[in-house]
């Protein structure tokens, strides 16, 4: 029997080695006090804005489990929306490291930093208990948590820590196999803790490791416990699996009422494919990069040294080798990061991830089968532990000390050859100046900050509304910005209104549905368009309060006409009527006849910045057309689509959102709306730009205008945005010169824009696979 005492030490020395190493291997901002990481290129502003949501979501869960514990699946984005948690995850597991931290440094950044140290060394010693626990053997369980820990995937994959947080998934398997061997139920205890641990940590691990551990626990009962006492084994295993289930109810309801709003959708399979790990993959640098070099080093080698003797040497003091059980979750894996087909030349496979897919409850929303190689990846690092443990048995402890030093140090290297590109946060001085002038003032309200996105397709508004959110862990106020993979059905509203600011009817209707009193204007950032739309005169209904550099702050005097707000939380859960009591349900054939007056471009340059295309709608017929509400179905709005010179649309349907009217339409009256007209991808020319007026629900549209548009790049131009206007000291000074002036405009232009065109290649770029 082995000294626990030399067991704990072991375990205490991995931890030593894992903390040590985080600090090096993001070393280019670990220790830095305003520094994050940073995604350069095309995608970079996406990337980016998934690492500001997910800063974000950890903060508000540090934050409202200490002191808003009842809000803590609210937050403080998309005011007044409840719920948008459920537009990602929650990483609620992580609560005893991030919560104390936060709290002794109100700084997110310090709390990341936290987080990743806490991610990365748990997640390392699961996995070296787990060896350790088998072979008793440091160096190779201390190599088998470097390789699972370390890998260039989990480093590059900060933007979307959720991933980091894995330790549950060795600890359940050590579980599984200290219960098949002591028969103690502390041990189903702890098999149901590691599971719940790992679905807390992340919602998609969390999924992986639930379907499986059947796997793992089948195969391990049969091989320890035999026949006939493996169905009773399992059958207990099981049921711990189902207790753990139970505890996740409370976690899992949010999710389950955001999917039943419609906030959280069904992914298609079309599109659930396109993002399935493909076989020849195994053989490219997106497996080595999830599966570390000294894993899949350490496995070939110990497969073929298996081959070699013909014979299977003991690596360690279990009485059966969990090696088989990992083999078998490593293929099962596999095949479910497939996805739900195996194209075979002009046939398409199905595979056990379409009736997952079919079956599970909310397996549909799960959309990149491709992580499932990350369950793979720790099976191979748990294989390498025991292949090294093989090798290293019998030697001397220099040369084990010596081989294990060398792999751990490849492994960590291996990881992070070079320090990742960062970018200020802006989260001190200067840049949190405004924030912390906000946290200090004695009035409630709401928080708007512009500009923010144009559309849900607008990479850098995404960008810029991330910035915002982990800005507001600064001063915690509601703030009417917000980004999120699932946005809160009121989203749309809200960006409705926003979009037309400072209009005094769209200033009106926030105030009257929000309790919105501050609108900080960035005006370094914002477009001539949106600029024009800002004139340094202040709009009616706001009064400038303070101004920061760039940052203009004003604050909100409009008085409400209606209290709108009873309204607001009740009807996120559906209603039938808009807030002026018109009813949504589908319009009569009388009562859609109407005619649109676009104001539309006769050209427009491809390059990848929205446009504002104002929208006469006018309606012709008796009814009064429902067009404001929180929830989009049934509602009257606007679309639009590009046809290319042949004639032949693209696409047969609309792949823009509808843009909302911010008043209910009355019989005979013209309503003045919006859209956000990007340029079309395609080949120069002559295209037909098709704007439409419909009724969500409804296949037919009210009305239809059809309007030619050159689309090409001007003649004798340079690239777009870079041209420059005054700056805004030089304005700021011409204003003070000339107060009364109300022609004089804020007009720098901001730096070119990126337009997410397409949601999978930007994910399999980011997926380190070929598009």
């Amino acid at each position: 029997m082995s000294d626990p005492r030399k067991g704990w030490a072991g375990a205490l020395a991995a931890t030593l080695v894992y903390a040590v190493a985080v600090p090096w291997v993001f070393r280019s901002w670990y220790l830095a006090a305003d520094l994050i990481p940073h995604t350069p290129g095309a995608i970079g502003a996406m990337v980016d804005a998934d690492l500001y949501l997910n800063i974000w979501i950890l903060a508000w869960i540090a934050h409202a489990a200490m002191f808003a514990p009842t809000e803590i699946l609210d937050g403080n984005i998309f005011h007044p929306a409840l719920n948008t948690i459920a537009g990602s995850e929650n990483m609620l597991a992580h609560v005893p490291f991030t919560a104390p931290v936060l709290a002794a440094t109100g700084s997110a950044l310090a709390m990341l930093k936290a987080y990743v140290l806490e991610s990365f060394v748990l997640s390392g010693l699961g996995m070296y208990l787990y060896v350790y626990h088998h072979t008793r053997n440091f160096w190779a369980a201390l190599v088998s948590g470097a390789a699972y820990t370390f890998t260039p995937f989990r480093v590059e994959t900060i933007p979307q820590p959720q991933y980091l947080g894995m330790a549950g998934l060795p600890l359940a398997f050590l579980s599984v196999d200290l219960y098949l061997e002591k028969s103690r139920r502390r041990w189903l205890a702890a098999f149901a803790g590691a599971l719940v641990l790992q679905a807390l940590s992340c919602v998609y691990t969390g999924f992986f490791t639930f379907i499986l551990c059947p796997a793992y626990v089948v195969s391990r009962a049969w091989m320890v416990a035999g026949h006939p006492r493996w169905i009773a084994t399992t059958a207990r295993l099981a049921l711990a699996m189902i207790a753990a289930a139970v505890l996740l109810i409370p976690a899992a309801l949010p999710y389950l009422q955001a999917r039943g709003e419609g906030m959280i959708p069904t992914h298609d399979l079309s599109f659930i494919q396109a993002a399935s790990w493909r076989p020849s993959l195994f053989f490219s640098d997106a497996f080595v990069a999830r599966a570390g070099i000294v894993a899949i080093g350490m496995v070939a080698i110990g497969v073929l040294l298996r081959f070699a003797t013909r014979r299977h040497a003991k690596a360690g003091a279990s009485p059966t080798h969990p090696v088989p059980a990992l083999w078998i979750v490593a293929g099962v894996a596999t095949i479910l990061a497939i996805g739900p087909f195996l194209p075979l030349g002009a046939v398409d496979v199905p595979m056990p991830y379409l009736a997952l897919y079919e079956v599970v409850p909310g397996f549909s929303s799960i959309r990149v089968p491709i992580r499932f190689i990350s369950m793979t990846a720790a099976c191979l690092a748990a294989l390498a532990g025991f292949a090294l443990a093989r090798i290293l048995n019998g030697r001397a402890r220099p040369v084990a000390g010596g081989v294990t030093v060398l792999l751990t140090g490849m492994a960590v290297f291996a990881a992070a050859p070079r320090p990742h590109p960062v970018v200020a946060a802006n989260l001190s001085g200067e840049g949190a100046a405004v924030y912390e002038w906000l946290a200090a003032q004695p009035k409630t309200g709401a928080v708007l900050e512009i500009p923010g996105q144009s559309t849900e397709q607008d990479v850098i508004g995404n960008h810029r509304n991330g910035r915002y959110m982990i800005a507001s862990t600064i001063h915690w106020r509601p703030l009417l910005n917000g980004y999120t993979a699932y946005p809160p059905p009121s989203a749309g509203f809200y960006s409705a209104a926003i979009r037309d600011l400072p209009n005094r009817r769209a200033l009106e209707l926030l105030v009257e549905t929000s309790d919105l009193r501050w609108i900080l204007v960035h005006r370094n950032e914002l477009t001539p368009q949106e600029a024009a739309r800002w004139p340094e005169k202040t709009p009616t209904g706001l009064e400038q309060v303070a101004e920061f550099g760039t940052t203009e702050v004003y604050q909100v005097t409009v008085v409400p006409k209606r209290n709108w707000r009873p309204q607001i939380v009740p009807r996120l859960a559906g209603a039938r009527d808009t807030l002026y009591r018109t009813s949504t349900m589908p319009l009569p054939e009388p009562c859609r006849r109407g005619r649109l007056a676009v104001d539309a471009p006769k050209r427009i340059p491809p390059f990848p910045l929205a446009r504002r295309v104002r929208v006469a709608v006018v309606n012709e017929s008796p009814c009064v057309w429902p067009a404001v509400g929180l929830l989009e179905n049934g509602l009257v709005g606007l679309d639009y689509r590009w046809i290319p010179p042949e004639g032949t649309p693209t696409v047969d349907q609309f792949e823009v959102p509808m843009f909302r009217l911010l008043s209910d339409v009355e019989p005979g009256s013209t309503e003045e709306g919006a859209i956000m007209l990007w340029p079309p991808k395609g080949e120069p020319g002559t295209w037909t730009l098709e704007v439409r007026l419909f009724q969500r629900g409804e296949l037919e549209p009210l009305a239809v205008e059809r309007h030619l548009v050159d689309v090409r790049a001007p003649k004798n131009t340079g690239r777009p945005g870079t041209a420059r206007s005054p700056s805004f000291s030089t304005r700021r000074q011409a204003k003070k010169a000339a107060p009364e002036d109300p022609t004089s405009r804020s007009s720098r232009p901001r730096g070119k824009l990126r337009r997410h065109s397409d949601e999978l290649s930007p994910l399999l770029k980011r997926e380190k696979l070929p598009a």
